[in-house]
């Protein structure tokens, strides 16, 4: 009998447990889903909420997104405010690393890379999202739909996505952005053409330093060539394509992956960039400044002080009275055996671009609000700037010039936030614009003929935009800080002091000691699993 009684207290018990516990997770779907939310239409909310995001943001804009006027128009009607935390572009790194290491989390994070995204997302920092966005964001849904390549990008290995991204589909983008410019009127005034080959660039420059180019009398005080090493958009890769390869720290070549510093292509590549340093050919200060102090430089003074740099667009970032002294970018050079390649790109996309906090109280709000970024007429704003266009009846866009004020970039960047948050530009939406044509002679890398161009040299080499899993990043952490720190002192001292031939034996077998091969390993695996699921779709 006692048996009988105590069998039936344990099971009322564990029935009133139940029954807690169901009234506990009632409580925790009406605390994440209140009252107020509208699944559709506007408000989002009745009562107002504020998300408090943090973020980067660039100087051209600055930190007052609030009053820019693609987020007065999305935060138009929501009743959701936000409450910005933003840090400058330079410093975003390192106070990223702070705020995920403190814990004490915003509402969103935006710019993560896609291991703390992984990493945040198996911790619990960051939440699921792929429920509600099947339920929340028809802007975004539809993109993901139109571009299963961006929802890859986003999904990680575990099949759950913890961020939205930063998207841009346009075709053009797959040229890369480190294109070298050449001042066309300084050709002129040596007699030379433009160059065709590595010799040819050696060359021409050799002429720049030797000659008064900008006829202050003064021969010693031009810059025949300039750059920021190590910088994708600013330093020396063009050149690497002249030696068949490209400056990656991984490429792939027939589905195998190669590290492109352990490689002769490489060796080839910065024997060619030592022989211009040995000459005085490129500019010393290439291997300290940053990419702001670079841009002063080139368009500094009322006469153009630089023969040739490396940049994505000439007109964006040099002095107004001389920058139609570059012309256009140019084609691949070709290289002692023969080469003359570029990359064919990724499309532009950072998968990590907003992420959503375990201590986010309004989840589905978020994501509501965030997804009228996606819708395409806001994405097209946000891309381009809003000052820049101009709707016409039939539906298409013209581009409005920048005023004498403004330089072109200023101009796109005025009341937007740029790449700084989330978009989804279509290929669609861009050919909606009246794009202004190439002028004859010229090119331009915004422009779809400088694409058209490149399309001859273009190499599928490009290691693709995948999350591996977390096991994975914390292998490729084991390797990567050491393995780059030691490649990138190796490289800047064999540009600079010469030597590559003598130490390279020895430079490749300290790799095999750092790990190399598994470092390798680890990416090959991600490639190869990338493609089966790919494959599978």
């Amino acid at each position: 009998m006692k048996m009988k009684q105590a069998t039936q207290i344990t099971a009322l018990s564990s029935a009133i447990m139940i029954l807690i516990a169901g009234c506990s997770s009632e409580k925790q779907a009406t605390a994440k889903t209140p009252a107020d939310f509208h699944e559709t239409g506007l408000p989002i909310v009745d009562k107002p909420i504020t998300l408090t995001i943090a973020g980067n943001f660039d100087d051209r804009t600055g930190a007052k997104w609030n009053e820019l006027e693609t987020f007065k128009k999305i935060n138009e009607g929501t009743n959701v405010q936000i409450n910005w935390n933003l840090t400058p572009g330079t410093d975003w790194k390192t106070k990223r690393n702070l705020i995920i290491a403190s814990d004490d989390l915003p509402d969103v994070l935006l710019d993560l890379t896609t291991s703390q995204v992984v990493t945040g997302g198996a911790e619990g920092t960051f939440i699921p999202l792929e429920d509600m966005i099947e339920k929340y964001a028809p802007n975004l849904k539809n993109f993901l739909t139109k571009y299963p390549e961006v929802r890859q990008a986003i999904t990680a290995p575990d099949g759950h996505i913890y961020s939205l991204p930063l998207a841009n589909m346009s075709e053009y983008k797959h040229a890369d952005g480190n294109t070298l410019w050449i001042n066309k009127e300084w050709l002129k005034k040596i007699g030379m053409e433009m160059p065709k080959t590595t010799d040819d660039l050696l060359k021409v420059l050799k002429a720049f330093k030797e000659q008064d180019m900008d006829g202050d009398g003064n021969p010693n005080n031009e810059i025949p060539l300039t750059g920021v090493y190590g910088d994708g958009q600013y330093g020396f890769g063009n050149l690497f394509g002249s030696f068949n390869t490209l400056d990656r720290q991984f490429i792939v070549k027939d589905d195998k992956v190669q590290f492109v510093r352990g490689t002769e292509e490489f060796r080839n590549a910065i024997k060619y960039l030592h022989s211009l340093y040995e000459l005085g050919l490129i500019d010393p200060d290439s291997f300290t400044q940053n990419s702001t102090q670079h841009i002063a430089k080139i368009s500094a003074g009322k006469k153009a002080s630089v023969g040739a740099f490396f940049a994505w667009s000439a007109d964006q970032i040099t002095n107004a009275s001389f920058r139609w002294d570059y012309g256009s970018p140019m084609i691949p050079l070709v290289g002692p055996t023969g080469a003359q390649v570029t990359a064919y790109n990724n499309l532009q996309m950072t998968p990590g671009m907003f992420t959503i906090t375990k201590v986010n109280k309004h989840p589905e709000a978020t994501m509501r609000w965030v997804d009228r970024a996606y819708e395409p007429e806001m994405s097209m704003m946000l891309r381009e700037g809003p000052n820049r266009l101009k709707k016409l009846d039939n539906g298409r866009y013209d581009i409005i010039e920048n005023p004498p004020n403004f330089t072109a970039g200023e101009w796109k960047v005025k009341e937007t936030p740029y790449n700084s948050f989330v978009y989804g530009f279509s290929e669609e939406m861009r050919k909606k614009q009246n794009l202004p044509k190439a002028e004859p002679g010229q090119l331009d890398p915004d422009f779809d003929e400088w694409y058209e161009a490149l399309k001859p040299y273009m190499k599928h080499w490009i290691f693709p935009n995948i999350m591996f899993t977390d096991e994975q990043y914390k292998q490729i952490e084991r390797y990567q800080t050491d393995i780059k720190k030691y490649t990138d002192k190796m490289e800047a001292q064999w540009i600079v002091k010469g030597g590559i031939d003598t130490e390279w034996d020895n430079y490749l077998k300290t790799l095999d000691k750092m790990g190399l091969k598994d470092f390798i390993k680890v990416y090959q695996e991600g490639y190869d699993t990338n493609k089966k699921n790919l494959a599978k779709k």
